[in-house]
């Protein structure tokens, strides 16, 4: 009886550390860290690039698919997330409940049977048929699902890593007279073209 109760405190005490690390890493996710904040002050308006650190972005999408976009401040994409992986479980569940339906049918063994699945009738030898074509896709949702998990640590990866990225509009092309040394330890006259971004 003793150890019964050994067991639960142990199991009790491990939820307990689990809910706490997982608080942990939200907070950090949604009060976040930054890599470093950099002041722009040669233009007009003083802008601040925040970086994000995408090690951070990984684990909150490993841990909650969304949290990662959520800690990159790009909040549109959640819903996305959430669209795309409801919609890929709904097809999982779909297909698992026709599988199961033409699994049980066929596994009852009565060829001369006529089986109603759906409100459609079925002979014992379309069964099979039917049995391999819903586990297929079953199989195949779980795929999408995995797909949908990981392209959204992979979403907020990289949303973090480029968090910083200058996209302003100050782009300039020069063209200037250059010396190119060649290979031969000559030099010529050349033209050199410069694109800044």
């Amino acid at each position: 009886m003793q150890e019964g109760n050994f067991k639960n405190s142990q199991l009790h005490l491990g939820r307990k550390v689990l809910v706490l690390i997982i608080s942990i890493t939200v907070s950090a996710c949604l009060f976040g860290n930054t890599v470093g904040v950099e002041q722009d002050s040669t233009a007009i308006d003083s802008t601040i690039h925040i970086q994000r650190n995408p090690k951070t972005a990984i684990l909150c999408s490993a841990l909650l698919p969304g949290l990662g976009q959520v800690y990159n401040r790009k909040y549109w994409k959640v819903p996305l997330i959430y669209g795309a992986g409801g919609a890929m479980v709904y097809v999982f569940y779909y297909n698992q409940s026709k599988y199961v339906k033409f699994r049980d049918a066929y596994n009852e063994g009565d060829e001369q049977k006529i089986y109603i699945i759906d409100g459609y009738t079925r002979t014992y030898d379309q069964l099979p048929r039917g049995r391999d074509w819903y586990r297929r896709y079953r199989d195949i949702s779980v795929v999408g699902i995995a797909a949908v998990y990981f392209l959204n640590i992979i979403d907020a990866m990289v949303d973090a890593y480029f968090t910083g990225f200058d996209v302003s509009d100050d782009l300039s092309f020069r063209i200037q007279p250059a010396i190119v040394d060649n290979f031969d330890l000559t030099a010529a006259v050349g033209i050199k073209f410069t694109v800044g971004f």
